[in-house]
């Protein structure tokens, strides 16, 4: 099919009684749902329409999976020249194919584990349809391709046809409750085997029925608390099912309304207008929640600052004002407004002031302190000035010899203020200005006065005067400066007295009189004992005025040159890198800026004997493939015998381990691994302790002969896959690959008997050619440079033969079936005791063999064939020892249809027989046979044959019973036989006389008109099944009265 092909489905039947629920589908048809997957071929278009009556169109490939409740077949509307088949497998999962209509062949996608199965009545599918989860389907192109059947179970959420409520509904508050879909309410919820999680979304919507919703609750719960609400508000809810993590239809929306409420809290009132004596209020509605506002109510304190607030109005109004004030006055004031609910909440309160007259003059700022750099002054209110009234200041500077204006320095409603950051002796002037609510007053009179004097500052940096000596210097200075500017001062020894204790110290000189080179120092002393490599001196600090430097020791050993070991400012060393018991003589001497002073007298010393020296790497000689000598030489003297020899040895990357320690110069060591790198190190000890450990020396022993092969075992499959493999007379063998010790392994050598086979570097072979059912024995042997030892043996068993296909028959053939028939295989039986699976596959038009049936069973039928056809077949036997051959190729034919039954009908008053007419089959001509039967007669004759459907009678007798059949008969053009139908229902006539007739006039139809009650069999079934009703309903009431009762 390469043009797109829409296959319409009809609106599902949906039931608001029934509860759709993914978990409830049954695949195997056991339960009242089940899945049936419509299969949609590439270039096909599928067509859905939902419950809305919207249209879901899914193109192909794709497997649709719809929901039955009753286990039916959902009819699919296709185009002209293609057909609708439902295959079914042997899991009993079910598919609609669409398939052109050519009765020689099967649809492509015919799959080899699925029989045709015949149409059932309509379905219900599930509304919730999930287009992204479709499963690709691809028809196979051969016999090897065809791939295991597979079926595919899409969750779909349900779809919420339950009920919801709204309850306890306040002005801001709502409690909805809503019931689980009815498939969660009365059975499992679990899904082949795996827990159903199922959770509910909840959203409202403020703005109409198809305005945005909201999210406001998830989760498992079946009742939901809705907060937060905005009075006299329609609300929109509606529940969603979650599924899995897969979201279904949500439920129908339901409605409704918050309750009134009280006003919100208005804003607090705000001040149009004041004068002396009033204050004018105005204020703004507030949202009325659903009660209109009927009026308001104004509060205040009457000025008196207790927080006790009266009431000042009460109206629909929302402005106010008040008269006979006090000036200069603050009040209080809060609103609140009324509806038919009840009050709201007060405003925020705020507070007000009428006005007043302008401040008096105030008087001269005080000066409370004054500081080196600040100033401290403090004032009153000015005169008339109540204490309610909010007064604030501002006090204005004046600097001596800056200017003439004022600048402000502070402002506030303080009473007292320190100005800061003021000059050292300086004079300033000061006023103040009162402001309140009206305006600002005007300057007050000037205050004048200083800040205090500071400390005189520090006299100039001092200098030197003349040369400096080494023991001596002069030093001159200036004249400080004074901040006292009404004194004067001389320069005399009083004053330096009075300078050094009162003036601040001036910038500093630094100087240094002249060095001269220190003097001859101590001997240095050894501190503790001397080692054998290192002694510890230490020496005094010498007797001098002048600062030492640095320190200076001298070494020497015998009548060797002396050499300098140690410089620098410390008052001890360590001297290294001596040697074991030798003497060696040290002298010491001091430096500064002047030079080195004169050595100090010597100091012997004679260091301990040590430990051995370094020793040399040892020497490393293979003398096997697995053993290696080592030697060494004594290292050089270190004042005293040496006593032991310490080899520590290694491989790889692995730590070092002592494997031998004594007098002995040389060690053997076996046992080594091959193609393996060993290095060791030794280290010589004595009585004064162990010397430093010698270089590294490192070897590597040679590849010997690979290691035997460890893990030899047989495989079920082959390995290699040649394709040459059969288990009954080939063995599949694997093994490990053992260790190569340092060379690659070129091949394996396997022992079968006596026989030696040469393998290649592979760790796997299919041995050929062996004997059904037989025992082996296997050793397996590897080698490379040389050939390693033989594996341990192992024991096999070939399989036996597959088994030989059975005889094929037909023992039954229809017009549209074959009922086959296969015997067991002897030889199969004999070789396996165990049950054999029988493959038979049909030929189809492409000449290709497609699996038909597959199963242990000796019969098979096939139907939906073609009458008069065709049909080849083979068969195959499988076991565990595989598959056998194929059997040859047999040819069935179906048997010609015969044609069905008719009904024949008689009409008017007169005898006249007519019946439906059937078309000619596959061009063979079609003809009628009437029969009669009069009255007590047992025997049905013969009345008419020909093409036509109708036959008039005449020459029938009064009260006389005539029963009339008809069957169809079918000429086969190809032989001379025809083949005839089965017989129709027979049709009774009965010719009533209501008055005398003339003799001749048995052809009109007045005299030909049947009569009585019971003139048919229909209407005699009819009255028996009346009278049995009512007896049924008298009897159900009797029992009911007198029993029940």
């Amino acid at each position: 099919m390469t043009d797109q092909i829409p296959l319409d489905l009809p609106p599902p039947l949906l039931n608001g009684e029934v509860a759709m629920m993914p978990h409830m589908i049954n695949v195997n048809g056991d339960g009242s749902q089940q899945v049936i997957f419509v299969q949609v071929n590439p270039g096909e278009t599928f067509t859905i329409r939902a419950e809305d009556g919207s249209l879901q169109c899914i193109q192909g490939p794709a497997e649709v999976p719809m929901m039955s409740p009753n286990g039916s077949i959902p009819p699919i509307h296709v185009p002209p020249g293609y057909i609708s088949q439902v295959l079914e497998d042997n899991t009993g999962v079910r598919r609609v194919v669409v398939t052109p209509q050519s009765p020689e062949c099967y649809p492509p996608s015919y799959s080899p584990t699925i029989s045709p199965t015949h149409h059932l009545p309509p379905y219900m599918a599930p509304p919730p349809f999930i287009p992204n989860s479709h499963t690709a389907f691809y028809p196979p192109v051969s016999p090897g391709d065809i791939p295991p059947h597979q079926y595919y179970q899409h969750h779909i959420p349900p779809m919420y046809n339950e009920g919801k409520s709204v309850f306890n509904i306040q002005a801001r508050t709502a409690q909805l409750t809503w019931a689980p879909p009815a498939g969660l309410q009365n059975r499992d919820r679990h899904s082949n085997g795996h827990p159903l999680t199922c959770s509910y979304e909840v959203t409202l919507s403020d703005k109409g029925r198809n305005g945005q919703y909201c999210v406001i609750y998830s989760g498992e719960e079946l009742e939901c608390n809705l907060k937060d609400l905005r009075p006299a508000t329609d609300y929109h809810v509606r529940v969603n099912a979650v599924c899995n993590s897969v979201k279904g239809l949500c439920s129908e929306v339901g409605a409704f309304t918050t309750h009134s409420s009280t006003p919100d809290c208005p804003l607090p009132p705000k001040l149009s207008h004041r004068t002396k004596s009033t204050l004018t209020l105005q204020w703004k509605a507030p949202v009325d929640n659903g009660s209109k506002i009927t009026s308001y109510l104004l509060e205040w304190d009457e000025g008196k600052k207790n927080n006790l607030l009266r009431e000042c109005y009460f109206g629909s109004q929302r402005h106010y004002k008040l008269t006979h004030l006090c000036p200069a006055m603050a009040y209080t004031f809060r609103v609140a407004a009324r509806n038919d609910i009840g009050m709201s909440g007060f405003s925020p309160e705020v507070v007000f002031y009428t006005t007043g007259n302008l401040p008096h003059l105030p008087h001269a700022p005080r000066l409370v302190r004054a500081g080196i750099t600040w100033i401290t002054l403090e004032w009153s209110r000015p005169d008339g000035c109540t204490a309610e009234e909010p007064v604030a200041y501002t006090l204005e500077i004046q600097e001596e010899n800056i200017g003439t204006e004022f600048h402000p320095k502070y402002t506030g409603e303080n009473l007292t203020c320190t100005v800061e950051g003021l000059k050292r002796s300086t004079q300033y002037k000061f006023r103040l200005i009162a402001s309140n609510l009206e305006g600002r007053s005007s300057p007050s009179e000037v205050l004048v006065c200083n800040t205090s004097p500071d400390k005189p500052g520090p006299p100039s940096r001092p200098c030197i005067k003349g040369p400096i000596r080494p023991y001596s210097f002069s030093v001159k200075w200036g004249m400080a400066f004074c901040a006292c500017k009404s004194h004067t001062y001389f320069y005399s020894y009083k004053y330096i007295i009075v300078m050094l204790v009162s003036l601040q110290c001036s910038e500093s000189l630094p100087l240094r009189t002249l060095s001269v080179a220190p003097g001859r120092c101590q001997p240095p002393r050894i501190v503790g004992k001397a080692k054998h490599k290192e002694v510890h001196l230490q020496w005094g600090k010498i007797l001098c005025i002048q600062y030492v430097s640095e320190y200076s020791l001298e070494m020497r050993e015998g009548e060797s040159e002396p050499a300098e070991v140690y410089h620098g400012s410390d008052l001890e060393c360590t001297v290294g890198s001596l040697l074991p018991g030798a003497t060696y003589s040290f002298r010491l001497r001091a430096a500064n800026e002047a030079g080195y002073g004169q050595y100090s007298e010597p100091t012997e010393i004679t260091t301990a004997a040590g430990p051995p020296s370094q020793c040399a790497a040892p020497s490393l000689t293979l003398i096997s493939n697995t053993c290696v000598l080592v030697s060494w030489e004594s290292p050089e003297g270190s004042g005293a015998d040496i006593s032991e020899y310490r080899l520590e040895w290694g491989r790889g990357e692995e730590p070092m381990e002592l494997i031998c320690c004594g007098p002995d110069t040389q060690c053997e060591i076996s046992d080594l691994t091959p193609a393996i790198h060993y290095y060791c190190r030794l280290q010589a000890a004595n009585q004064a302790g162990a010397g430093p450990y010698s270089d590294h020396a490192c070897c590597q022993t040679p590849a010997t002969a690979p290691d035997p092969v460890s893990v030899l075992c047989v495989l079920e499959h082959d390995p290699t896959e040649s394709g040459v493999y059969t288990p009954s007379t080939c063995l599949a063998l694997k093994w490990d690959e053992p260790c190569n010790n340092g060379a690659e392994i070129t091949c394996y050598t396997l022992k079968l008997g006596e026989q030696l086979i040469s393998l290649g570097t592979s760790t796997c072979y299919v041995l050929q050619n062996l004997q059904p059912d037989s025992e082996y024995r296997y050793i397996q042997a590897v080698n490379e440079i040389g050939a390693g030892p033989l594996c341990p043996p192992l024991l096999a068993r070939t399989r036996p033969l597959p088994p030989v296909p059975p005889r094929l028959e037909c023992t039954a053939a229809g017009p549209q079936s074959l009922k086959l028939k296969w015997g067991d295989s002897s030889n199969a039986k004999s070789l396996l005791g165990e049950e054999m699976v029988f493959n038979l596959q049909m030929e189809d038009k492409n000449r290709r063999f497609v699996t038909i049936y597959r199963g242990p069973s000796h019969t098979y039928k096939v139907q939906r064939l073609n009458e008069s056809s065709s049909y080849c077949l083979r068969i195959q036997a499988v076991s565990e020892a595989g598959e056998g051959l194929f059997s040859e190729v047999h040819t069935f034919h179906t048997t010609k249809s015969v044609p069905p039954a008719l009904k024949g009908r008689m009409e008017g008053n007169v005898c006249e027989v007519n019946w439906e007419s059937i078309p000619p089959m596959r061009g063979d001509p079609i003809f009628y046979i009437l029969q009669v039967l009069v009255g007590r007669e047992s025997d049905y004759k013969q009345l008419y044959k020909g093409e036509d459907t109708t036959f008039q009678i005449s020459g029938l007798q009064n009260n006389t019973d005539y029963r009339f059949r008809v069957y169809v008969c079918r000429r086969c053009l190809d032989s001379t036989q025809e083949l005839c139908g089965p017989l129709s229902p027979s049709s009774l006539f009965t010719l009533r006389r209501t008055e005398l007739a003339l003799p001749g006039e048995l052809n009109s139809a007045e005299t030909l008109k049947p009569s009585g009650m019971f003139a048919t069999d229909e209407r005699f079934a009819a009255v028996l099944v009346g009278a049995f009703a009512a007896l049924s309903f008298l009897i159900a009431f009797v029992v009911e009265y007198f029993f029940m009762k």
